[in-house]
């Protein structure tokens, strides 16, 4: 025995202590040798092992060889398992020395020394500083039997780049898994859903390293464990030569933020049908708790109350029923609207489908109708129902000019007013819905009549109704476009519009505004009038026009530079109607729907009044709860549910104040995701699809007639369309109010959701400009600089030539 050998096994004894992994009880051995006892638990396969507790150099535990050689006549791999490492704060990846393919027990020494020096690296030193706060954490190491591997890599139980907790990934290399970690080797990667279907496979080579029952098995496996855990899990595993699966380490994921998933509603049948359509308007993209629990419930409750008020449902269910809740995403039940088809005459999946998402939906089945004389009897509660809306609204706009949100002295105060007022923005809802069901049965008469049919008409014939409908004067919408047009004009007339107002940030371009008197007057009136309106106006956390002017002020100097280099503008027009040339059914329902269309206008611009009232008392609220130290800023109360704070009385705990931290930061990666326009049962995000395009040619519903040839400017925001040069046809998957400004620049519209009465249907009327909406696939055919002829009689775009990258 050499001296070396000698003086180390006289420090066998000195505090140095082996376990077996299943003699450890607790995370005192640091995350890896605990995670892989938690895997040993559950049952899972697990390379034989022992653990060092408390390890120093040259400090062994006296039965070291012996635990050594119970693992058999194999190599082993020497990996650090310091306390805080492969916890839930911090991972270390990288920071401690892992040592492979140690034989012998000299070997053995020497890769166990290796791993509790690297703990006393400047380098680790520095990280244990960063991320615990003090250096020195004590060290453990793991002594594991090698896995002769034919593939290996790790396993993510929640995608740990989109957050996203219903998709599993494995990353995969053949051989050995440490090429993979060390970023040496480039892997294979697999994406699974929770139904265990590859969704997406990025293969390096021509052949891939696992088979989908290899894949499936990891999956199952890993899965098991982060069940067995109650949280997402990272490990690593390795297949033998003999096709035999190993677990090797097992961390909690340290990137993630709250679950996606955490308010994804319950449906009332597992294969109902969903649609981003029409609420993709006022709500596009994902939205804070706060305005899913109470715009989203609000939207549901209008809905269910239509229903009840016609027999067609027996009361309002507090389960969602008509609405749905996705990754923070907010969709209509298309299903649950079909509650109207079943208990009701002349309505059925077709009519529905095309009202909310102007086409048929195939997906979409006529429900079991209910008994005859129960469907004739509730026609006649629907007929009335609608047309008692003129005198609901009527007495809705007094309960409207009265009703005031009183902010208290402290938070506790302000938030037993706004608990007990809550139920008024669901009456508005339930308001504004009985006045479109009034605009929209009048619609649907005005298309049959035009179309001779109930349901069928033809692309001509669905643009003729629009031309008809498009007569309507005095509509809100228009009358506010009007005032902007006006504010635009004046700005544009300034001899200082191009320098003070144009070429400057929106920020500057306000304050400018603000100092020039003639200006300025312009400006507070149209917001005095308009200023609840705004992007995503019904969402509680984004600000309004009145609050924070400057996305209004930037779509203006769009419009404004777009008057200085053309020397005009685009008139707002409404179309008057030869009703000489109409029959005798359009010249009497005619005006009957031009009035259901201004009502329907004005509900709207109540329903966001009232909305716009509690965004500003929710953002009291939450200054208040900053200012009392109870928040650490005030836009964290906008990440805790209505019932959540009714059950806290508006007095967050810490834990929840921690929660909602997470899931403002789950947001950001909700924002990022897409959806298609239908989905069966809850929707699934976007994955690449395939383009079903014929001929360079799109095809959608005509909203606006015309024709136009011209340059695309495709644009997801605001932001993107501030890049919008005149005569530039807009392509973007909805508009709402925020985009308004916009519409006195362009030369034409695509939106890939919508029907004739969505809001870019309707302005695009307004300025005479042609317009196809539900397009569906624009955003992603068309690109922009591609020119394309924008058929708004046909309800067709052609590409005409594709934009030559630069």
């Amino acid at each position: 025995m050499t001296a070396e050998r000698t003086a180390a096994r006289s420090n066998e004894s000195a505090g140095a202590v082996a376990l077996d992994l299943e003699e450890i009880e607790d995370a005192s051995v640091g995350g890896k040798a605990f995670g892989l006892a938690r895997l040993v638990a559950m049952g899972l396969p697990v390379p034989p092992a022992f653990v060092i507790r408390d390890a120093g150099v040259g400090d062994y535990p006296a039965d070291l060889d012996d635990r050594h050689r119970a693992l058999g006549a194999h190599a082993v791999a020497v990996r650090s398992s310091a306390q805080g490492e492969d916890g839930a704060e911090a991972s270390f990846a990288g920071q401690y020395e892992t040592v492979l393919n140690v034989s012998g027990a000299d070997e053995l020494r020497r890769a166990i020394d290796l791993c509790v020096a690297s703990a006393s690296t400047e380098r680790a030193r520095s990280y244990q500083v960063d991320v615990l706060g003090a250096a020195g954490a004590r060290m453990n190491v793991v002594v594991q039997r090698m896995v002769d591997a034919l593939a290996a890599g790790v396993v993510f139980t929640a995608d740990p780049v989109s957050a996203r907790r219903d998709l599993l990934v494995i990353d995969a290399v053949a051989g050995l898994g440490e090429a993979l970690v060390s970023g040496e080797a480039t892997p294979d990667s697999y994406s699974v859903g929770l139904d265990g279907v590859v969704v997406r496979r990025d293969l390096v080579g021509d052949a891939a390293v696992l088979s989908d029952t290899q894949i499936a098995q990891i999956a199952e496996q890993a899965r098991r464990a982060a069940a067995h855990e109650g949280h997402p899990l990272d490990l690593e595993w390795a297949i033998d030569r003999s096709g035999a699966l190993y677990w090797l380490q097992a961390r909690p994921i340290t990137t993630l933020p709250a679950d996606l998933n955490e308010f994804d509603s319950v449906l009332p049948g597992r294969d109902d049908v969903l649609t981003i359509s029409n609420v993709s308007e006022m709500m596009p993209g994902a939205v804070c708790p706060l305005t899913m629990s109470f715009t989203g419930w609000g939207i549901d409750y209008g809905l269910q109350h239509m229903q009840v008020s016609v027999g067609a449902r027996q009361e309002i269910d507090p389960v969602w029923q008509v609405t749905a809740s996705a990754y923070g995403h907010l969709f209509l039940n298309l299903t649950g609207n079909l509650t109207m088809a079943a208990g009701t005459l002349g309505s059925d999946a077709d009519q529905t489908a095309q009202t909310i998402c102007g086409r048929v939906v195939p997906e979409l089945e006529d429900p079991t109708p209910m008994p005859f004389p129960r469907r004739l009897f509730n026609t006649g509660k629907l007929l009335r129902y609608c047309f008692k809306a003129p005198s609901v609204v009527e007495g809705f706009d007094k309960e409207v000019a009265s009703f005031v949100l009183q902010p208290g002295p402290d938070a506790a105060t302000t938030w037993r007013d706004l608990a007990g007022k809550l139920t008024f923005f669901d009456r508005s809802m339930a308001v504004h819905i009985q006045s479109s069901a009034l605009s929209g049965f009048y619609s649907a008469i005005v298309e049959n009549m035009v179309s001779g049919s109930a349901n069928a008409s033809t692309v001509a014939e669905q643009a003729e109704a629009v031309r008809l409908l498009a007569g309507a004067s005095g509509v809100e919408s228009a009358v506010m476009l009007e005032e902007l047009d006006e504010l635009i004009n004046l700005v544009a007339a300034h001899p200082d519009a191009h320098a003070a107002f144009v070429g400057r940030t929106p920020e500057q371009a306000l304050g400018w505004l603000r100092t020039e008197e003639s200006l300025a007057a312009g400006l507070d009136q149209f917001l005095h009038r308009h200023g609840h309106r705004g992007y995503r106006e019904l969402c509680v956390r984004d600000p309004s026009w009145g609050d924070d002017p400057t996305p209004l002020v930037q779509s203006m100097q769009a419009a404004v530079h777009a008057r200085l280099l053309t020397g005009g503008r685009r008139d707002i027009r409404t179309e008057v109607v030869d009703t000489a040339s109409l029959s005798r059914g359009l010249r009497w329902v005619l005006p009957k729907a031009h009035n259901a269309i201004r009502r329907r206008e004005h509900t709207k611009s109540l329903l966001v009044d009232v909305a716009h009232r509690f965004q500003i008392a929710f953002r009291h609220l939450g200054e208040q709860l900053a200012s009392e130290g109870i928040l650490p800023d005030a836009d964290l109360v906008y990440f805790f549910t209505v019932g959540e704070l009714r059950a806290c009385k508006g007095q967050p705990a810490p834990a929840a104040v921690e929660q909602a931290l997470a899931r403002r930061i789950a947001l950001e990666y909700q924002q990022r995701l897409e959806f298609p326009e239908i989905s069966v049962g809850l929707p699934q995000p976007l994955e690449p699809q395939v383009l079903e395009v014929a001929d360079g040619v799109l095809h959608g519903r005509p909203a606006s007639r015309g024709v136009v040839e011209g340059v695309v400017r495709v644009a997801h925001t605001l932001t993107e369309a501030a890049e919008l040069a005149p005569g530039e046809i807009l392509v973007t998957p909805i508009t709402d109010i925020g985009w308004t400004p916009y519409f006195s620049l362009i030369g034409g519209l695509v939106t890939d959701l919508g029907s004739s009465v969505s809001h870019g249907a309707v302005i695009a009327r307004e300025y005479g400009l042609p317009c196809v909406v539900n397009a569906r696939q624009a955003t992603v055919f068309l690109k922009t600089g591609d020119r394309v002829r924008l058929d708004g009689d046909s309800g067709s775009v052609t590409l005409l030539n594709a934009a030559v990258d630069a």
